[in-house]
């Protein structure tokens, strides 16, 4: 018997430099493919290409009648079609033309596993910002079915989903930010019984960098506000701990105490001195990061890590706060989702770094 892969493609620009190459997979001997591009964009203007591509028995081409976000674009994909397997992809991905192969042959070889996380390749970096965000891990993510041979969860530009055990669970409409990955699939697989998602690592498409590697703070800044609503969310929650402040966090508490200070006639001056030691442990913490991840001494470099860190830490506090969740404050997900109520307060190379210089800074500015 034949066994069926429904291929969901969420879309805004239904640009056909991506979709094309797409649309025309090679079908593995003993699959049907069926394709269902969901267009988000009521008044796109369908190209010509995709228009006769569309008239295949096996291509769906559906337009949303108004803008209806990612998670619901998503869904409408995924429950237009019914196929025994989904796969998911980023409408801005050039697959590799074994992608379907590789699927195929982990599907007759695991029939009942919850699913199967592709690789989605960036290209080498082109400039500080893209190296920046290979050293904080935003692009490496996607690279993640290289490293492990199971996970809870990965990034949705590439990821084959078992439809009899993803049953009804969808995409939450209302994470409009970010993370709406993480949550559905980790959500999936805790109601599964805590299976995992199995890597394919010949199963690859290459994606470009957002906008040709111009910096990233709207997309992070979303990351972090996604972070936070993601956080109080079940079963998420559960894996949830809290933390050292970190740099945006004990900034804010320093501006608090500063401005009780003044209100109480109270001397600032340790108060500046202290966010003074804070900022350049920060500073020079990403600077050994960039040196020691990133093999290089750029100072640049170094300040976009600290740029795009910050912001997406920044994201998260906003979210918190705008949402008046003050719980979520220094709170954390571990994302390896190993156990529940993970040990708070944990320690690491760069956490200790920071903590060191910010030591010293402190005894050097009391000497003065």
């Amino acid at each position: 018997m034949a066994v069926s892969i429904d291929i969901v493609i969420p879309s805004f620009r239904l640009h056909e430099q991506y979709l094309i190459p797409i649309l025309n997979l090679n079908t593995p001997q003993g699959f049907i493919i069926n394709y269902y591009i969901v267009a988000d964009n009521p008044s796109i203007q369908i190209p010509a290409s995709i228009q006769q591509l569309s008239e295949r028995n096996n291509v769906n081409l559906l337009i949303n009648t108004v803008n209806l976000g990612f998670s619901k674009t998503r869904n409408k994909g995924i429950d237009a079609g019914q196929g025994q397997w989904i796969l998911l992809l980023d409408d801005d991905v050039l697959p590799d033309a074994n992608l379907l192969s590789a699927y195929a042959r982990q599907i007759l070889l695991k029939p009942d596993v919850l699913g199967f996380v592709g690789v989605t390749d960036f290209p080498p970096a082109i400039n500080s910002v893209t190296k920046a965000l290979q050293i904080t891990g935003v692009s490496t993510h996607f690279q993640l079915a290289r490293r492990e041979a199971e996970m809870y969860w990965s990034a949705t530009a590439n990821i084959l989903l078992n439809r009899s055990l993803l049953g009804s669970r969808r995409f939450l409409p209302e994470l409009t930010k970010s993370t709406e990955d993480m949550e559905l699939l980790f959500r999936n697989a805790f109601e599964n019984h805590l299976k995992k998602y199995q890597a394919v690592p010949d199963a690859i498409v290459k994606h470009p960098w957002w906008e040709k590697g111009s910096v990233q703070t709207r997309r992070l800044f979303l990351y972090g506000e996604g972070a936070s609503e993601v956080a109080r969310l079940h079963p998420v929650n559960l894996y949830t701990y809290y933390d050292f402040t970190n740099t945006i966090e004990t900034l804010l508490l320093i501006l608090i105490v500063t401005i009780c200070a003044i209100i109480f006639s109270a001397s600032v001056k340790w108060l500046f001195l202290l966010a003074f030691a804070q900022i350049s442990a920060e500073l020079l913490t990403n600077y050994y990061r960039t040196i020691k991840i990133g093999k290089s001494l750029s100072l640049i470099v170094a300040w976009q890590v600290t740029w795009h860190k910050n912001i997406l830490e920044a994201g998260r506090l906003w979210g918190n706060i705008t949402h008046a969740y003050l719980k979520g404050f220094a709170l954390r997900i571990d994302g390896s989702f190993y156990k529940q109520h993970p040990y708070p307060f944990r320690l690491n190379r760069y956490k200790i770094i920071k903590l060191v210089i910010f030591t010293i800074i402190m005894l050097l500015l009391c000497l003065l």
